[in-house]
């Protein structure tokens, strides 16, 4: 009996599924499938809305069906989309590029900036800087391109974020379904992890909290309600404990980076050639 026969995928143990990797191959790539989805689904509404598919709200109901752990977590999501059709099919898109602007701003907010490099890290400046070559080196190593319809963002844009995920989600599913060793996919597995717990997961719930207190209700307020708990699904899923950004050490930086960033910006938005 060969080391698949008896492995077992750790997530799909949480939902009780307990067969080899063989035996669970399609639920496995179902899994990483949907998880790519949500990723793919919520980094197209945190960015700029240049149409009106930026986000389709019943689009991420599907794939959250598959991912949640917690059926308390899908009433709450249920709740959230619902909420959506009071208002959405009403506006126009110049009003949800207002509502993008208001929310987010036309150059770097300060309130609830969409940028990672704005939440700090415990070694001040100079690590902050560190974190565009770090979030830059995880997307050389895959080859991960931000889908220019998308428009332009730096590398540590929500938007560009959620999408490397996607991008490793997808891939891992790829693997899967044509039979890649599993030594591989699990350095996907790890990298998801790491990205995850040194990431998304350290600023996005802070992000989450000033977003929707700017917001107070509406589109971008429902947005951060659903990738909140999203995000939280997937630290549970993946055994990530993030090292998370609190209020009081972001709000206690000395130093304002605005303009510097949005000096920078020109040359570090350029796509990867």
């Amino acid at each position: 009996m060969n080391d698949v026969t008896k492995e077992q995928d750790p997530i799909l143990v949480k939902f009780g599924e307990t067969g080899s990797l063989e035996e669970v191959k399609e639920q496995r790539i179902s899994l990483q499938l949907a998880r790519g989805r949500v990723y793919d689904i919520l980094s197209n509404a945190f960015s700029y809305p240049w149409n009106r598919k930026f986000f389709r709200p019943k689009s991420v109901m599907e794939p959250m069906d598959v991912c949640l752990l917690d059926e308390q977590e899908w009433a709450q999501l249920k709740d959230i989309v619902g909420r959506f059709g009071n208002y959405l099919p009403r506006m126009s898109l110049k009003e949800v590029q207002k509502e993008y602007i208001r929310v987010f701003g036309h150059a770097v907010s300060q309130e609830c900036p969409p940028y990672e490099m704005q939440y700090g890290t415990e070694g001040g400046i100079q690590s902050q800087t560190d974190i565009l070559i770090q979030v830059g080196g995880f997307y050389e190593t895959f080859g991960f391109e931000f889908p220019k319809s998308r428009g332009k963002e730096r590398v540590d844009h929500l938007a560009v974020e959620l999408a490397f995920l996607s991008y490793c989600c997808f891939r891992e599913a790829y693997g899967i379904t044509n039979g890649h060793d599993e030594k591989k996919i699990a350095i996907v597995r790890q990298s998801e992890k790491k990205f995850l717990r040194n990431h998304i997961g350290r600023w996005t719930p802070l992000f989450c909290i000033f977003t929707a207190r700017k917001a107070e209700r509406g589109l971008y307020k429902d947005l951060v309600d659903i990738l909140a708990l999203f995000v939280r699904n997937e630290c549970a899923l993946l055994d990530v404990q993030p090292l998370k950004v609190e209020e009081p050490e972001y709000r206690s930086l000395s130093y304002s980076m605005e303009n510097d960033l949005i000096a920078n910006a020109p040359a570090e938005c350029e796509p990867v050639k």
